[in-house]
């Protein structure tokens, strides 16, 4: 009787970590702010996928598009603090976009807090297979024959691979004309077709152009050659001293319970380590790079200083 007793009367006690360990009991709707195809949707999807079989839950790839992202990040600052609702962003939303819009109704400092870093990955400079120019060197000699002849295409105005340009562009100290798209799908159609020279991106945007032989990728960004497309120089092995690391990163409401926050950060963990994510990445083009919310907080705040200091020296006008 006395441990009947006992046992009843510590259930209660009990109740609040149990309803805290059936967490997530329903799906959670992961948001990202670009269109299907994109080089955050390109990696996102696959290792949501493996985030879904950890957690036992189905995880919702939502795409949000519009104005860079914000659309999207505007939606997650009213998002229910719950944890069932989350955001995956890359240097665009989370460094770029107060740099170039002072007034935005939301504050990525204040109104969101890392939940995970995912992966680090270096930039390409991709170029229509019938262009002329076969390595770096031999584009940017053509630039400066011609400054403002050939075009950019990007995403959009103040987009990752927008500003990623401007610094290339800086370093290589030559001219194009930027052609924003709405979106890195048609931007990607615009070079395939010849309408714009160049595009800067994630490998994985372009693999398949580049693999089928309608592009060509003349370097990379990162500070050594990569294991998924060993023959591509770096930038600085090819003339040009450029060096530039993106980033993907999961960020939640600010008012999540930290619980839950912890759960979602180490199921991200498990995920981004394991052998089977790791190559994965390398194939898109990308680095399975875990850090914690901490560091994804910590690097949002460094990003957005140093964007902030080239959009203006650039001077470059958000749409």
């Amino acid at each position: 009787m006395n441990v009947i007793r006992r046992a009843l009367l510590l259930a209660p006690l009990a109740t609040p970590a149990l309803a805290q360990g059936q967490f997530p009991e329903r799906p959670i709707r992961l948001v990202i702010g670009y269109p299907p195809g994109g080089g955050v949707d390109t990696v996102g999807r696959p290792i949501m996928q493996r985030l879904s079989e950890r957690l036992g839950q189905p995880v919702v790839v939502e795409n949000r598009a519009g104005a860079n992202g914000n659309i999207a990040m505007e939606y997650m600052a009213r998002a229910e603090a719950d944890g069932y609702t989350l955001f995956m962003g890359d240097n665009g939303n989370l460094g770029i976009t107060h740099a170039l819009y002072p007034n935005l109704p939301f504050d990525t400092q204040r109104d969101f807090t890392g939940v995970a870093r995912l992966t680090a990955g270096p930039f390409v400079l991709v170029v229509p297979a019938n262009l002329p120019a076969r390595t770096q060197a031999e584009f940017v000699a053509m630039l400066k024959a011609r400054p403002g002849a050939l075009n950019f295409g990007s995403a959009g105005i103040g987009s990752g691979p927008h500003l990623a340009y401007e610094s290339w562009r800086r370093a290589a100290g030559v001219e194009m004309t930027h052609v924003p798209y709405r979106g890195t799908g048609p931007a990607l159609q615009g070079l395939l077709a010849g309408d714009v020279q160049l595009m800067i991106g994630n490998y994985g945007v372009f693999r398949g152009a580049v693999e089928g032989g309608r592009a060509r990728v003349l370097a990379i960004s990162s500070p050594t050659r990569q294991p998924s497309i060993p023959d591509v120089p770096t930038a600085k092995e090819a003339g040009v001293e450029w060096g530039l690391m993106g980033f993907n990163g999961v960020l939640a409401p600010a008012r999540i319970p930290p619980a839950r926050r912890q759960l979602l950060e180490d199921a991200f963990r498990a995920v981004m380590t394991q052998p089977g994510t790791v190559a994965q990445m390398l194939t898109l083009g990308s680095i399975a790079d875990f850090g914690t919310g901490a560091e994804l907080d910590d690097r949002m705040r460094r990003e957005r200083a140093d964007w902030t200091r080239l959009v203006r020296e650039a001077n470059i006008q958000a749409e």
